[in-house]
């Protein structure tokens, strides 16, 4: 249970801030700023957020960073799809697809990285 409440947490914060980026982008597309260039600020801005929320993740967690980039990562990308079938009805591309694989990596290394990440206090003394 309390395994789900924490994935609803981090759920919940990746749903607001998803939904932050996507209206910053969405305006800087309606003041005249190119398309290529909003589509890239949009993908950095989810690359960044996957690892951070990955990365404080296993860094609570302290253990399975793999698993738990893994598992956390897949959540975003499935509510990624759902909205992306339900508000724009289309159809998964090749490029689509890369980018997810993208996003799981990036959710890989946050996940790991957030486990081997040193805490201020080292508790091991040497003899």
């Amino acid at each position: 249970m309390e395994r789900l409440i924490n994935y609803g947490k981090y759920l919940s914060i990746f749903l607001i801030l998803e939904l932050m980026i996507t209206f910053i982008v969405s305006l800087l597309n309606l003041i005249g700023l190119n398309s290529g260039i909003t589509s890239i600020i949009l993908f950095i801005a989810n690359i960044i957020l996957f690892f951070v929320l990955t990365f404080s993740n296993a860094y609570k967690k302290h253990k399975n960073g793999l698993l738990e980039g893994l598992l956390l990562g897949s959540i975003f990308i499935l509510i990624m799809i759902i909205l992306k079938f339900i508000l724009f009805n289309s159809s998964i591309k090749i490029s689509t697809i890369v980018y997810y694989i993208i996003l799981i990596i990036v959710s890989l290394l946050g996940g790991t990285m957030g486990v081997n990440k040193k805490s201020g206090h080292d508790t091991t003394t040497n003899s």
